[in-house]
């Protein structure tokens, strides 16, 4: 198995008590059966506040429900009980490893960082493509019906995808559209379709408020958030994207598409991780906007920060931004080309 890492993973060290947006708050804390076993077994009031705080959630997991916004264990120093309790090789394969991500595709094994991690989106920011190197993917396309050959294809279409987002002689907006419409062509091949050219013609924009309006519709654990979107959403159509935006969001849409593109081995469907980047382009971007035309004290990268917290590590929110793009017309690659060259 091929363990494959970007260049600044093992730079990463939690934190903890200093961390601006904790992983021990909003979310449910899922734990392993392993973990759960040695938790029946701990003395104390410790062992008996975890036995009583353990339920079965909606997804036949277990797991610590979040209170209030908090885990139950998190104190009031912002430090893990479980932690202090019984040590740190006693956390929940979730605790221990988040936000270290590995994505197994059978014969290689990706590791990466979640960008819904203030410091891990830090680490993020102040790469570039380079730290990836070793993900890699060959330039030529070209697919076959064998398993290996499918995901050598994926792999170089990853790059190419890349090549595109990152060209600087373009504006952001404008790389967003080559990027759909490249894989517009790439999902033709998937499917055994000739390729044809994309009807721009016949596209047409309804504006970014549909996409504002899904987002707010959206399971979303922040009162904070959910005001942001909110007096966002009345101002988007007339918010333009600051043109220093693309320099950071180019970064997180950089993790996004190694993190999310080889999904596609899977659902069949790379578009999926393109439409999503576009979205989450349109709402950061005018949230962005917003801030810094209010003056509010807000960082970049903790827009791009709360946005992979609340949309992409949400199952259910990701899951409805694909039904969404199966199902509903405004989400079709030339209408959102058309949306994306409203906002240069």
């Amino acid at each position: 198995m091929q363990e494959i890492y970007p260049g600044f993973y093992h730079e990463f060290k939690c934190i903890a008590n200093l961390c601006e947006d904790s992983c021990c708050k909003d979310w449910d804390i899922d734990i392993d059966s392993e973990t759960e076993a040695f938790y029946q077994t701990v003395q104390g009031p410790l062992g008996d506040k975890m036995r009583r705080l353990l339920v079965t959630d909606e997804y036949d997991e277990r797991v610590f429900r979040c209170t209030n916004g908090r885990c139950p264990f998190w104190n009031s120093d912002m430090l893990c009980d479980i932690y202090i309790g019984i040590g740190e090789e006693h956390l929940s394969n979730t605790c221990a490893n988040f936000p270290r991500v590995a994505v197994d595709y059978g014969n290689f094994r990706e590791h990466i960082l979640s960008f819904a991690c203030p410091e891990a989106a830090r680490f993020m920011l102040k790469n570039t493509r380079d730290a990836y190197a070793d993900f890699g993917g060959e330039r030529e396309l070209g697919l076959s019906d064998e398993s290996g050959d499918y995901m050598s294809f994926l792999l170089k279409a990853r790059e190419r995808t890349l090549d595109f987002l990152l060209n600087p002689d373009e504006p952001f907006a404008y790389r967003l559209a080559d990027c759909l419409e490249f894989n517009a062509q790439v999902q033709s091949l998937l499917d055994n379709v000739e390729p044809a050219p994309l009807d721009l013609d016949k596209a047409e924009s309804q504006g970014c408020g549909f996409i504002f309006d899904m987002h707010q519709s959206f399971e979303i654990m922040s009162g904070e958030w959910r005001s942001a979107l909110s007096e966002t959403a009345e101002k988007a159509q007339g918010l333009k994207i600051r043109d220093d935006f693309a320099a950071d969001f180019e970064k997180f849409a950089l993790y996004y598409v190694y993190r999310y593109y080889l999904e596609a081995i899977n659902s069949g469907d790379v578009l999926y991780s393109i439409k999503r980047i576009v979205c989450a382009y349109l709402v950061t971007g005018k949230l962005d906007a917003l801030f810094y035309e209010k003056g509010y004290p807000y960082p970049r990268m903790r827009i791009l920060q709360r946005y992979s917290k609340e949309v992409e590590h949400s199952y259910d929110n990701t899951e409805a931004l694909n039904s969404a793009f199966d199902t509903d017309d405004r989400f079709e690659v030339e209408n959102l080309i058309a949306l994306l060259e409203e906002q240069i």
